[in-house]
């Protein structure tokens, strides 16, 4: 088992070591006493956890998604037996690789960014969303943030949209559902995908909070289960996976971990343009 589980009681825990304690994601919902012995809670999680993975639980499957080989797992148990158990099979089986991969195409894509995108690569983002919106093998739906900056420059350029608010009334919107665009606020399991992500959640106000959580439909889609086929973005750092995120990718950082761990590959136009929709065509057309 590659993923060691520690007991936060009387273990040496490091601040890399995952929580799988309640009220983590995935910590066991079933209690020993109330639910049976400590080997039935057990198999009830296991239960539970094949469950949440079939049906693609936001939650459950992004805090999966985001625990890297060999991290440890902390619970109360350890040594005795542990649903962490169960964790570490998943975890080193082949069974997440089947959530970032395989996916037919939805044709969806995020666009994103920076208010700061400079004014060049506004036009260019423009552009793509034209380009993208146009005959097969384009014809993309956009998902984007209804902000100013790269997500208006997006959705000037958009025939079909997908705008996820992160309140009613943001930049004078409100929710809307007519063909062509759908404008929405956040599901309660958006917040939940949200904090999982974002590495100062606890210090943020409820209205960047907000704007964290509409970044989790911008990737996973009006359901939560459902990621767009790539994100095209501008950030300052060019940044494209949640390792190489920083403090100057701001918000959008945010999407971009979101949909590094699920296995959407992010265009970063800071990289250079011509490269960039180098690798966006030879992506689409596969």
């Amino acid at each position: 088992m590659s993923h060691p589980i520690l007991n936060r009681d009387i273990d040496m825990v490091g601040p890399d070591a995952v929580s799988i304690m309640r009220p983590s994601p995935l910590g066991n919902p079933y209690a020993i006493g109330l639910d049976g012995d400590r080997d039935t809670v057990i198999e009830k999680y296991r239960a539970w956890l094949d469950a949440r993975i079939a049906e693609r639980d936001p939650v459950v499957c992004t805090a999966l998604l985001g625990i890297r080989a060999g991290q440890p797992l902390v619970c109360h148990c350890a040594p005795s037996k542990c649903h962490g158990e169960i964790i570490a099979a998943v975890l080193d089986s082949e069974r997440l690789e089947a959530l970032r991969s395989g996916r037919p195409p939805s044709f969806r894509y995020a666009g994103i960014g920076s208010r700061d995108t400079p004014p060049h690569i506004l036009d260019l983002m423009k552009r793509i969303a034209q380009r993208l919106s146009g005959k097969e093998p384009w014809g993309y739906t956009l998902l984007s943030g209804g902000a100013s900056g790269a997500d208006s420059a997006f959705e000037s350029g958009a025939a079909t949209k997908e705008i996820y608010l992160p309140w009613p009334g943001f930049n004078g919107r409100k929710p809307i559902d007519r063909p062509g665009t759908v404008q929405s606020l956040p599901l309660s399991d958006a917040w939940r995908v949200a904090a999982l992500l974002h590495p100062g959640w606890k210090s943020l106000k409820d209205p960047a909070r907000a704007f964290m959580a509409r970044n989790s439909h911008q990737i996973l889609g009006a359901d939560l289960r459902s990621p767009v086929d790539f994100v095209v973005c501008w950030t300052a750092d060019g940044c494209e996976s949640e390792a190489q995120r920083t403090r100057a990718t701001g918000g959008t950082g945010q999407a971009i971990a979101l949909a590094d761990r699920w296995g959407v590959p992010v265009f970063n136009l800071q990289r250079g343009t011509h490269d960039v929709l180098d690798r966006i065509k030879r992506f689409i057309e596969g």
